[in-house]
């Protein structure tokens, strides 16, 4: 078959250059998205779409206004139903049924969030909650997350013929009038929703990556180009813009990056290049630029670039997850690049073709088309329920092995939970471990790095007769006055919980409490650069009071959130710690780092066998030099402290292991499993003895 726009689209209407523009698009965007070089801000091919979009749907919706009056809503959708809904449909059905196979229950569970988010037109707000940062290395084993642009772009689409309807009826149907009207209001919509988009850039990156109302400008940009009449003998400037429009995109392709404040004012640079380049094909289409991006081969990848766009990043996202989430450039090529494109191929032969040419009864009409998109949209709905509820229950036999590692952690029986805001904090009757009804004697402070040694604690507290008191916050230090800021956050719960436990201290120590068990993942909060993945989070001094006022562009890596100051501020305000707790009369026990795996140790001794799992010990001792030397001149500073380093209970002389006699001792990278823990209680008997004594 032939990839041929006349089964679907007037010739004499056909912008071929178009099409060679959407092959540019989904092109970067895929190259980006494999890690190919020279593509670091091929991220702005989202940016070319929005722009196209807006250009042709508004073209569609003035002359619809013009030639009848009015703009019939029904068929509107139901075209925007049968273009997008049943290509979606199917990539949805068998991305969760790849994952299946692929994935472990608990992340199943939030892909079948992900498939209710998309079928409700939400994925945007989805992805902005639990992916903030787009570039997250995280960010790359969520399998949906490519369709919060399909979501930013069908809301705009809920408002936007509504207000061409409303500006043409208060036209009241003069043409003139009507385009004039209709010009203001896209003016109106780009500077507000442009000034918006800056405003929240540097404030809350996220929002301005990911909601509509920051990104409505891309689209007014395209529609007002389409509704402007092009410039009295522009023909002979078609070439100089489209050159120039070209050079603004491949420059925005080329050398742009993540490290970069996005969308920001960069952005500019790929929305200008694109209406240069329409604007080009407007004037003189067979300039030899867009006579050339409209060729055949560009235009043929322009077709299918809806199909592309929803095959690759699932792909690519599953390959990673199996991959134990390290990027493989040969595998993501193949996966991303030739099998999403053929993919793209076949959805476009035998799922978009026959809808156009209305061979599914179903999707022939507008109200049939309405009915089953409604049926489409509850299906998935359901479809993600279920996904969300299934492979909890019955999972996939493959996974045991994994799954046993992954459950075996420490479980709690209080209700200590941990509240959005960081506080009220949670009361203490449901936050103990320990020996029942003893005195309470300790109080286990930090982020989930306390929590996965909370078996070693929970035994030695049984085995001494006494209490601990719980106060854990994932991803949060327990520093209360140093904030995390970095993937477009930041963490001002993180210094309310920590104040919230500050306060309590002097209360504590007036019941008997005597010491503190100081344990938190320090380089993940002091812009420190993993391999395969970029400093995420830096630490910023807060004080004792209120949120410090910090950019959201502030970029983890780079100052004020470089290591060498995320440092200092840990430094300082560990050094404030421990004086506030000396003067309470309170000891401390501060936790070395334990040692992590490059791969998650359930998922590779599964795959891969143990001893490919295991770590070098010299690459362990490296990676947490730094936080060692800290704490080492921390504790030489004050007398209440004592350092533990549980490092040779992991290692070897030359190498950390991942598994021992059989038995998983981590439940990913860093997280240990409760034998785990248990197995250190020898080692940290005397430190916990002389933390729970009286004597000074």
């Amino acid at each position: 078959m032939s990839l041929t726009p006349h089964s679907c689209i007037d010739a004499k209407a056909y912008r071929p250059d178009i099409d060679g523009l959407r092959a540019l698009a989904v092109l970067s965007v895929v190259a980006f998205h494999i890690g190919l070089p020279g593509f670091g801000g091929g991220f702005v091919g989202v940016d070319i779409f929005f722009v196209i979009s807006g250009f042709l749907i508004s073209g569609l919706l003035r002359q619809e206004l013009l030639a009848q009056g009015r703009i019939d809503f029904k068929a509107f959708y139901a075209r925007r139903i049968r273009r997008l809904a049943p290509a979606l449909a199917l990539v949805l059905a068998v991305s969760l049924a790849l994952a299946y196979f692929v994935m472990l229950p608990d992340d199943q569970i939030k892909l079948g969030r992900e498939v209710r988010a998309v079928a409700t037109l939400s994925a945007n707000h989805h992805f902005l909650k639990h992916a903030f940062d787009y570039f997250d290395s995280d960010a790359d084993l969520k399998v949906l997350l490519h369709t919060w642009s399909l979501a930013v772009e069908e809301q705009y689409y809920l408002v936007w013929p509504l207000l061409l309807w409303g500006v043409f009826r208060l036209s009241k149907g003069d043409r003139h009038v009507t385009d004039l009207r209709m010009r203001l209001a896209l003016g109106t919509v780009l500077l507000g929703s442009l000034g918006l988009s800056l405003w929240l850039s540097y404030r809350d990156t996220p929002q301005a990556f990911y909601l509509m109302p920051a990104r409505a400008w891309e689209f007014a940009a395209g529609a007002l180009l389409a509704l402007l009449p092009p410039p009295r003998g522009g023909r002979r400037l078609a070439l100089p813009i489209a050159a120039l429009g070209l050079a603004l995109l491949l420059a925005s392709i080329a050398l742009l990056n993540e490290r970069m404040v996005f969308p920001g004012v960069i952005v500019l640079l790929p929305v200008i290049g694109s209406v240069l380049f329409i604007l080009a094909g407007m004037l003189d289409p067979s300039n030899p630029i867009s006579r050339c991006i409209g060729s055949r081969p560009w235009t043929s990848i322009g077709l299918l670039s809806y199909g592309f766009y929803l095959w690759h990043w699932p792909l690519l996202a599953l390959g990673r997850y199996w991959g134990l989430g390290e990027r493989d450039l040969t595998r993501d090529l193949f996966l991303g690049g030739v099998l999403a494109l053929a993919l793209a191929w076949l959805s476009y032969r035998y799922v978009e073709q026959p809808l156009r040419r209305g061979q599914w009864r179903k999707l022939r009409d507008t109200r049939s088309t309405l009915r089953t998109g409604l049926g489409i949209t509850l299906g998935l709905w359901l479809l993600g329920t279920v996904a969300m509820y299934l492979p909890k229950h019955f999972p996939w036999p493959g996974q045991q092995s994994i799954l046993q590692a992954k459950r075996d952690a420490f479980h709690f029986v209080g209700d200590c939970g941990m509240p959005a805001a960081g506080v009220p904090l949670s009361p203490r009757a449901q936050c103990l471990i320990g020996a029942p009804s003893a005195p309470l004697k300790l109080l286990a402070w930090g982020d989930s790095h306390t929590d996965h040694l909370m078996p070693l604690y929970d035994a030695l507290a049984k085995e001494r007769g006494i209490a601990i008191l719980r106060r854990v916050y994932h991803g949060c230090p327990p520093l209360a006055d140093a904030m995390p800021v970095g993937e477009g956050k930041k963490r001002s719960w993180c210094p309310s919980f920590a104040r919230a436990v500050r306060a309590e201290l002097p209360q504590l120590a007036a019941q008997g409490v005597t010491g503190v068990l100081l344990n938190a993942r320090w380089n993940s909060y002091t812009a420190q650069d993993l391999p395969g993945r970029p400093a995420m989070t830096g630490l910023v001094a807060a004080g004792l009071e209120g949120v410090p006022s910090v950019s959201g562009g502030m970029k983890a890596g780079v100052a004020p959130l470089d290591r060498a100051s995320s440092l200092q501020v840990l430094e300082q305000s560990l050094d404030r710690s421990a004086q506030d707790m000396a003067g309470l009369g309170l000891k401390i026990v501060l936790v070395l780092p334990e040692a992590e795996m490059s791969k998650s140790p359930p998922e590779c001794v599964a795959r891969l066998g143990a001893a490919a799992c295991n770590a070098p010990r010299a690459d362990v001792e490296r990676h947490r030099l730094q936080i060692v030397q800290l704490l080492q001149r921390v504790a030489a500073r004050h007398p209440n402290i004592r350092l533990w380093d549980p490092l040779d209970q992991f290692c070897d002389a030359k190498t950390c292991f991942a598994s021992r006699d059989g038995k998983v001792r981590y439940q990913d990278k860093d997280h240990i499993t409760a034998s785990m823990a248990l197995t250190l209680t020898d080692s940290f008997r005397p430190s916990f003895d002389w933390a729970r004594s009286a004597e000074r």
